[in-house]
């Protein structure tokens, strides 16, 4: 954090769920993750109650955190409930005793196998009423008119939505104007300017810290640490709105020191700029159709771009056009040529290639490839449901292959764009820079994605939105080569500080992440013809 530097995680979980592998096995590993990101405390719930008995589960997690060395004071559990406590014998009695064991308030809602709502579980809400408790749930777990209901029902009980991104923020924003009751957390929020729109609309009081998956690593603490909200409004943030929730006092706690493997990290939370040459691989200009953005419009954008490079130390970075990407490419590409032009060598573009229009693109390359603002090609082929093996693309790979430029590519585990997929592309066109944007999406792609890159050195993992792997980044480094991933932050679509953030905390030294955050990039540039 710029200034103090205490936080409190409303999102942290342990156990070992019966639907896979786990990210924090124990309360331990769960301790050791926060001690190493400087996270001071944070309520925790325990996994298996996402299938398993809720009050089985929170007896497990209670005594993992009295058993656990440095847990007490730090680790606070945040107690499962779902239904079915109404119908077993002293259900909702024995709830209440797990309740007072801690006492910190927190229950977490879990829908479970019977997919229970919260209205279901009302009369147990109203048994620990007395209590004060407060309500944590992931914003998927429930459906609006669910919400709705019991929030209007329990105004004074408040409920924190968590797992909040892509188009899901509008709606917990609309929720949140319909109800002052429900709060929530900045886990997943990496919309650009998402926590400032949030203080904005709703206040501070209204927006808790959490953090994410294993796989997020330090994205909320470094997003919270840059955005731009008064030191006041931070500090509710990152631990008093908790305090006022929980009925503890976090406020005389020394926080940990974060025991960062590399120097980048601590130069980002303390607000200077990156002693590094950075490239952004991966932006975006134009209106979108599923983002909340304060700014849609392409001047406006380009002027909150400079101020977030300007702050950062990004030298420069290379966008496509929404306008491009989900309208007329021709139309888009010519606009993008056209705002870039003033701005060439800093900020630079790619040309979006649509199959569909693929007669009206190919005989403009030149013309594009031979001015100051083009340097690659990009490709969506999720969106357009055309699988990247269709033959309309060869023109494009043959350019590039040719001209030695980069192509990137949206993968994500589909039919469309998963990395395997690209297996003889990366073979037939060798001087084509092949971008995974992503990295392959989930964790299906993301190994397809090391595997084609271990065997071609043409192929590069981008980093934005491989957040949505639970494959920590740094396994995979210890299978790919850092020569061979870009950085991306997928603005303005997504926060500069929210994905930079993820990669700098890394436990990862300077050597790992020099190439990826621009000396990879610069390398691929540098080939063209």
């Amino acid at each position: 954090m710029k200034k103090g530097g205490l936080l409190f995680d409303v999102n942290a979980a342990f156990g070992k769920p019966a639907f896979g592998d786990t990210e924090f096995p124990t309360v331990a590993d769960r301790l050791q993750e926060m001690d190493r990101l400087g996270i001071a405390r944070a309520l925790v719930w325990n996994l298996e109650a996402a299938q398993n008995h809720p009050l089985a589960s929170n007896q497990k997690l209670l005594d993992a955190i009295a058993a656990t060395p440095g847990a007490t004071g730090r680790i606070f559990p945040a107690l499962a409930f779902s239904d079915l406590l109404l119908y077993e014998h002293d259900g909702v009695a024995a709830l209440i005793r797990q309740f007072n064991v801690q006492p910190c308030r927190a229950l977490r809602f879990v829908a479970g196998v019977t997919r229970c709502t919260l209205m279901r579980a009302e009369p147990v809400i109203r048994a620990l009423q007395k209590l004060k408790p407060f309500i944590v749930l992931d914003q998927d777990q429930a459906s609006v008119s669910d919400v709705l209901e019991f929030t209007a029902v329990f105004p004074e009980v408040p409920v924190v939505l968590t797992r909040v991104m892509w188009t899901a923020q509008a709606a917990v924003f609309d929720l949140m104007r319909r109800r002052s009751n429900i709060m929530l957390d900045i886990s997943w929020l990496h919309t650009f300017g998402a926590i400032e729109m949030a203080v904005r609309l709703f206040g501070a009081e209204r927006v808790v810290f959490g953090m994410g998956g294993k796989a997020h690593n330090g994205a909320a603490v470094g997003a919270l640490a840059r955005a731009n909200i008064t030191e006041g409004q931070r500090r509710r943030i990152a631990f008093g709105n908790l305090d006022l929730l929980t009925g503890l006092e976090s406020e005389r706690l020394v926080p940990p020191a974060p025991r960062p493997a590399n120097t980048y990290w601590l130069r980002f939370l303390s607000g200077e700029t990156l002693a590094a040459d950075v490239v952004d691989a991966h932006g975006h200009l134009g209106p979108s159709g599923g983002y909340v953005l304060e700014n849609q419009r392409e001047e406006r954008q380009m002027e909150a771009t400079f101020r977030s490079m300007e702050a950062l130390g990004i030298r420069t970075m290379i966008v496509s056009g929404l306008q491009a990407l989900m309208g007329d490419p021709v139309e888009g590409n010519e606009l993008i040529e056209r705002l870039l032009r003033p701005h060439a060598g800093r900020l630079m573009g790619y040309v979006v290639f649509n199959p569909f229009y693929a007669d009206k693109l190919t005989p403009r390359f030149d013309d594009w490839f031979q001015g100051p603002v083009f340097r690659g090609f990009k490709i969506l082929c999720s969106y357009w449901k055309v699988p990247v093996t269709d033959r309309r693309f060869d023109a494009m790979w043959r350019y590039a292959d040719r001209h030695h430029l980069p192509v990137l590519s949206h993968t994500w585990d589909d039919e469309y764009s998963r990395p395997a997929l690209f297996e003889d592309l990366v073979v037939r066109y060798p001087q084509v820079s092949f971008l995974l944007a992503h990295s392959g999406g989930g964790d299906a792609g993301r190994r397809e994605a090391e595997e084609l890159a271990r065997g071609h050195p043409n192929v590069f993992l981008e980093w934005c939105g491989s957040f949505c792997s639970t494959i920590p980044w740094e396994d995979t480094l210890r299978r790919v080569s850092p020569r061979q991933v870009v950085f991306g932050s997928d603005a303005m679509a997504h926060s500069f500080d929210w994905e930079l953030a993820r990669l700098l905390s890394m436990d990862v030294p300077d050597a790992a992440l020099r190439p990826i955050l621009g000396g990879n990039m610069r390398r691929i540039l540098a080939r063209r013809k």
